[in-house]
């Protein structure tokens, strides 16, 4: 009858959630609370549903790229601990971020090559100081990636115990509604963390919605 409504589900596209997390020296005083953070956030996502996964890398001027999980399903992601999270050296923000959103996109064409969609993706990156130690990407480089990535429907999210933390967002591009600045303190990086998981929880709900169609 007119004006009856069918609702169709479509194949659900699922989520990426990809995590940058800074582990430079000046992460020491805030580590125990970082790891605690993290899993917690880690456990509200699991608890939330199969339909994600995650990439986790952490950065340091020894690694500015070490890929701890390589897109596994969520379930299948174990916590953090103080043998896995060790801070050390400087803070290569922006050469961490370019190698970041460049192995996700290079991910995202091997899926459509395969005949999959591409994935929602959401890139959280975490830090509690300044750029100090990059020497391959520039800031202008990176706030191209970011608008670029954003054009195409990527979500950046960045959670920073800097000084100037909106202003080091901004700069890269990162709005300041995606923007966090929270206390290098066990209070500070547990709201912090508390609060990524709430809102990565409602992110990760629109884009069910989102993914079922209604006709």
């Amino acid at each position: 009858p007119t004006g009856r409504r069918k609702q169709t589900t479509m194949s659900t596209k699922k989520s990426h959630i990809v995590i940058l997390i800074d582990r430079s020296g000046s992460m020491e005083s805030i580590a125990e609370d970082v790891i605690g953070g993290f899993n917690q956030f880690l456990g509200t996502q699991q608890s939330d549903g199969n339909d994600a996964r995650v990439t986790f890398v952490q950065f340091d001027s020894q690694d500015p790229q070490e890929v701890v999980v390589a897109g596994a399903p969520i379930g299948e992601v174990v916590p953090l601990s103080a043998a896995t999270f060790v801070p050390r050296g400087g803070t290569p923000l922006l050469d961490a971020t370019g190698r970041l959103i460049t192995r996700i996109a290079a991910n995202q064409v091997e899926r459509r090559n395969a005949g999959l969609h591409d994935e929602d993706i959401l890139f959280v990156s975490i830090t509690d100081g300044d750029e100090n130690s990059s020497r391959e990407f520039s800031l202008e480089q990176i706030r191209r990636l970011i608008a670029e990535k954003s054009a195409s429907g990527w979500n950046f999210a960045f959670l920073s115990a800097a000084l100037d933390a909106y202003g080091d967002a901004g700069r890269m591009g990162v709005h300041a509604g995606a923007t966090q600045a929270f206390a290098a303190d066990a209070r500070g990086v547990n709201l912090a963390f508390t609060s990524l998981a709430e809102k990565t929880k409602d992110w990760r709900a629109i884009k069910r919605r989102a993914s079922c169609g209604v006709m």
